[in-house]
């Protein structure tokens, strides 16, 4: 008979009244390199509740051989879907502190993995703020990677099909853009809603 044991530490770091998430951070090999994994908005996950994105993202990075990572997000409102219709009010879903909660993490880690997905893309008031976001982290550049498929497609979010399928992660050095337009003609602004699950949004003005 084998029995095994090991602990998971897990951190978690909010505004005071616990609406914005700036950072969770899971390890369990404190003698291993650590990961910050990049995404678009902050789950409902916290120290004691867990979510299907941060399960896979520890079981690939783990599988690659690291011992920790720290979530960070584009977007630290806490909620399950997220709303970017013209009518919210797009400064409600972050704050003044995400953005340094974000280089820190960058910072303190052995690699940076990109995994906003297809959200700027899609939305013109997100592509600001990624773009935002890639100006700062330029001092990194060389932490900064990508999850690939076996298919070739690169910058995917944890929850794709096409990774969840394989099973298994590929990181990929990723090149940050120059800053481009957010009024071209294939970035729409509309009141389609994105995300992963089912949760509060911020107030409508």
């Amino acid at each position: 008979m084998l029995t095994e044991s090991s602990t998971i530490h897990i951190t978690a770091t909010f505004n005071e009244d616990r609406t914005h998430r700036y950072a969770l951070r899971r390890e369990w090999d404190s003698s291993k390199k650590s990961a910050c994994i990049i995404m678009s908005n902050a789950s409902k996950a916290d120290i004691t509740k867990g979510d299907m994105t941060s399960l896979l993202i520890q079981n690939n990075l783990a599988a690659l051989g690291y011992g920790s990572f720290i979530c960070v997000n584009l977007f630290s409102y806490r909620c399950q879907k997220l709303d970017l219709s013209k009518s919210v009010d797009i400064t409600a879903l972050t704050t003044s502190d995400n953005e340094q909660q974000i280089l820190q993490a960058v910072k303190d880690s052995d690699i940076c993995i990109i995994a906003i997905g297809t959200l700027a893309k899609i939305y013109k008031r997100a592509a600001l703020y990624q773009n935002r976001l890639f100006g700062l982290l330029r001092e990194y550049q060389d932490k900064i990677h990508v999850i690939a498929a076996p298919c070739g497609t690169e910058g995917l979010h944890p929850l794709s099909g096409k990774l969840r399928a394989d099973g298994s992660w590929t990181l990929v050095p990723f090149k940050l853009p120059e800053p481009v337009s957010t009024g071209d003609k294939n970035t729409r602004d509309d009141t389609k809603n994105t995300s992963t699950e089912q949760a509060h949004r911020p107030k409508k003005k």
